[in-house]
């Protein structure tokens, strides 16, 4: 059997190719009518035409939102995809709601300037920051981040609900609801943790942006799930208490190495703290996503099938 591996190849990634003799590994592009599995997340429909022979596309990351679909389901070529970061992204989600909600950003760049807050300047009531402890909280997407996010908040003691499709009850969530007003609603911190499909792009639209007076928004899943002009919006009228984000609108390219994140200016807001997309950028991470596509790629080849399989028709 023949691999083509289309993402970085890290010494750890070196050394578990070197595992699996029975297959034969390449990283060059233009051997992709030869292969029978491609290991990466970004492929044209064209790309997938001209591989003839390809059975399975094994994503080394969770989102799979960058194939083209359908394609894939018209050639029934198999999709298998890795949360073996899932808990890394999720520490990232509750550090960037803490770092959110303590102004610890707004009061560092104040303290360069010699601006103190609290104490040290009279007790004012407008330099109070926003506990954690005992929130409610909603979890949109349920999958390992969301999962290992409410995880991390019982630390604080959080009533915690979680939005998914099917109403079945998961351990570490108070509440489960499949309606994204009743979670949204009763909420004083969100967590977006939702895959970007078809189904979920824009899911956090204008309306019920506007109807999150007073509320944390944080955002781990994908950019596009919120409308970003309605943000700016929400921000500018502060309607949102604050929002934090480690996934964008735009990225990096060869044609472009540094470009912001955004469209909109939310960078001007105190009450924002930008992250740039560095969720599972661990050591711990990039290692457990690893292990994970091998786990998947050695299943597929005993068994036909990976592990975790994307559903063609939910992309998640």
């Amino acid at each position: 059997m023949k691999a083509l591996v289309l993402t970085k190849i890290t010494d750890y990634f070196k050394k578990r190719i070197e595992e699996f003799k029975q297959i034969d590994w390449y990283t060059d592009i233009e051997l992709l009518d030869e292969v029978d599995i491609v290991v990466g997340g970004f492929l044209t429909e064209e790309q997938v035409k001209k591989a003839k022979k390809l059975k399975a596309i094994f994503v080394p990351w969770t989102g799979a939102d960058k194939l083209p679909w359908k394609i894939l389901k018209e050639r029934n070529i198999v999709v298998s995809n890795s949360h073996g970061n899932g808990k890394m992204v999720a520490e990232r989600a509750v550090a960037l709601s803490l770092a959110l909600m303590g102004r610890v950003v707004e009061y560092h760049n104040d303290l360069e300037k010699g601006i103190w807050h609290g104490f040290a300047v009279g007790f004012k009531e407008e330099d109070y920051w926003f506990s954690l402890q005992n929130k409610k909280v909603a979890i949109l997407g349920t999958g390992v981040i969301g999962k290992n996010i409410a995880k991390l908040l019982k630390g604080f003691s959080c009533y915690i609900v979680g939005f998914r499709n099917k109403l079945e009850q998961i351990g570490e969530f108070d509440k489960i609801t499949n309606k994204l007003d009743e979670a949204v609603k009763e909420a004083q911190v969100v967590y977006l943790a939702l895959p970007l499909t078809n189904k979920t792009k824009y899911i956090i639209n204008r309306e019920l942006l506007f109807n999150m007076d007073g509320k944390f928004l944080i955002n781990v899943g994908r950019g596009e799930l919120i409308d970003e002009s309605a943000l700016y919006e929400v921000l500018e009228k502060e309607i949102l208490k604050g929002f934090a984000s480690d996934v964008w609108y735009n990225y990096p390219s060869k044609e472009r190495e540094i470009i912001l994140p955004f469209n909109y200016p939310i960078h001007k807001f105190k009450n924002v703290v930008l992250s740039p997309h560095v969720g599972g950028y661990t050591i711990e991470g990039q290692n457990g996503r690893i292990d994970e596509l091998f786990k998947n790629i050695k299943s597929f080849l005993e068994t036909g099938k990976p592990l975790t399989m994307v559903d063609p028709e939910l992309m998640y």
